[in-house]
């Protein structure tokens, strides 16, 4: 990893040909690799921009994010592109997070091969390899709050416009996800304990203030593009929404410790590096220059806001991981003198280097092919003006009647209230054409039932679709969710000649059908059939079991 010695052309020749083997991985990870829930909800709220956007998001919270992904919306021609855009696109951003680490690194001192290598390391954590591309608000927070260190630690001689633009970008990381207060926080612990471990405390002050007028710049013009005249509503989601959030914490989900526990078993190499090396450098922070003594602060107290926060998901991680990299070689240094020292830690990071890239390969085992096709066919089965359930946003250009988002909080919610539950509402009220099936709509099944026991069915796995499967003679009620023109279909979606019996009228063409509880029973056409709201549904349907499984393993 580190060129002491040796042909150092020849060490950063091979280290940059890792990093490019890296971020081809990266790219195809981002294609391949199993959709996260929260992924679908954060991306296909760009659907709501500039239309009910806080209306829709629960709970309300920062947009920045949103108008990100707006672009994959434009780029995208149907739901599957949709994601698989949003995915590259955010992985783009990574690869900007990656090339602006690189340019921290250089700024805080380090040549071309050791500012590589700290890229290396960067790219071998396994939770940035596996989430910085994920269509989630973080990834874009990270951008802008390395954009803002980098503005930091690049300057010759630290003035307030520099500290002010800091200001600015850490308000936009902020305007990405309310985590980023953390980047705020220490940034500005960065800027105000530099410059009174000078003594000047004057300085640390107006750097204080000018950060926090940048930030409040960059809030304030959120707040009115947005809200227009009126953006206190604005103003008032970035501050509720966050206090909701962080209320509640990550005890519904039964305590996520042990995520951190596994991400530093699957790093532990590396964050052995990172951390001594953070520690190594703080024990001679007086000897540091002023741009390292800003960059170390901010990692450090990054790094611990993070691995304390109530709810560290693994892609949580990824707004530690590009700070900590910075300080990875400090250990090396250390050492360098003692030969057989030096040797072992070498070994320990170059075999954590490799393994890194069989765990990236193994990795792709979980991958998103199932959850596609899901999205695929759904969309399919959907006409643009029609309206889909799932509680998770699968469908991200096509509308719901609620954005009622399922997580372990709101599912407690949903089988505590019953039917004082928006999940009732949705279907007592504005029932939806399909629903989409997951194991969260199983766990809310009790509430929902007797609204669609007898009102959708299963025509392909995960996939319920308003209507009735009706036997020939046999006598079946059809609780008909929404007015309707209805047919009659085979079990593969063809459409089907026959007659059938609605409350005592024998019809042998499509009918309209008010909503309310119908007595039906299948007079003539084969021995078994589909009433559905007309369509085109031929070749669409699929037998098979629903694969609650879809999402397992999304966090491993």
């Amino acid at each position: 990893m580190q060129a002491y010695g040796g042909d150092r052309y020849q060490i950063g020749t091979i280290v940059l040909g890792l990093i490019m083997v890296k971020i081809i991985l990266l790219f195809v990870l981002a294609w391949n690799s199993l959709f996260v829930m929260d992924e679908f909800g954060q991306l296909g709220y760009a659907k709501y921009l500039f239309r009910e956007l806080f209306d829709t998001i629960q709970p309300s919270k920062a947009a920045g994010s949103t108008a990100f992904f707006k672009l994959a919306h434009l780029v995208g021609w149907d739901a599957t592109s949709i994601l698989l855009v949003g995915r590259i696109q955010t992985a783009l951003l990574g690869c900007a997070i990656v090339a602006m680490v690189y340019a921290c690194a250089r700024a805080l001192g380090e040549d071309r091969v050791r500012a590589l290598s700290i890229v290396l390391v960067l790219l071998c954590f396994s939770n940035f390899m596996e989430r910085v591309f994920r269509t989630i608000a973080e990834p874009l927070a990270v951008f802008f709050a390395v954009a803002a260190l980098l503005v930091v630690v690049r300057a010759h001689a630290l003035r307030a416009r520099h500290v002010l633009a800091a200001g600015v970008l850490s308000g936009l990381a902020f305007l990405a996800t309310q985590k980023s207060v953390y980047f705020n926080v220490a940034l500005g612990l960065g800027l105000f304990t530099d410059a009174a471990m000078m003594r000047r405390y004057s300085t640390g002050l107006a750097r204080g203030a000018c950060l926090v007028l940048g930030w409040t710049l960059s809030i304030l013009a959120y707040c009115f593009v947005f809200g227009g005249s009126n953006p206190v509503p604005i103003a008032e989601s970035l501050v509720f929404g966050p206090i909701e959030v962080a209320t509640r914490g990550g005890v519904e989900y039964g305590g996520l410790r042990h995520l951190v526990l596994q991400t530093l078993l699957r790093n532990v190499v590396l964050y052995v590096f990172c951390f001594s090396g953070m520690a190594l450098s703080l024990m001679r922070f007086r000897q540091l220059e002023e741009r390292n003594r800003i960059a170390l602060i901010f990692s450090i107290v990054i790094t611990v806001l993070v691995f304390i926060h109530d709810q560290p998901w693994p892609y949580v991680f990824i707004m530690a991981l590009p700070f900590m990299s910075l300080w990875s070689l400090a250990p090396l240094d250390r050492i360098v003198a003692n030969t057989r020292h030096f040797r072992i830690a070498s070994v320990a990071l170059v075999t954590a280097v490799v393994l890194s890239f069989v765990s990236n390969i193994v990795y792709l085992r979980f991958n998103n092919a199932a959850q596609l096709e899901l999205v695929a066919r759904a969309e399919s089965l959907l006409a643009p003006g029609d309206r889909y359930f799932d509680g998770i946003g699968m469908l991200p250009n096509r509308s719901e009647p609620s954005t009622l988002w399922l997580d372990r909080h709101y599912v407690l919610a949903t089988l505590r209230q019953g039917d004082r539950s928006e999940a009732y509402e949705v279907f007592s009220k504005s029932p939806p054409k399909m629903i989409l099936w997951s194991y969260r709509t199983e766990y809310i099944y009790p509430v929902i039932a007797p609204l669609i026991r007898n009102s959708y069915v299963t025509v392909a796995p995960n996939l319920r679709i308003a209507g009735r499967r009706l036997y020939l003679d046999e006598q079946e009620v059809f609780d008909v969710p929404f007015p309707s023109v209805y047919g009659l279909y085979s079990a593969t979606g063809t459409p089907l000649r026959g007659a059938v019996d609605i409350d005592g009228t024998v019809f042998d063409r499509p009918v309209h059908l008010s909503s309310g509880p119908k007595t039906v029973i299948l007079r003539m056409g084969s021995g078994e059939a589909l009433l559905l709201p007309q369509g085109s549904y031929a070749g669409r349907f699929k037998h098979g079991t629903d694969n609650l499984s879809m999402f397992a393993n999304a966090y491993d």
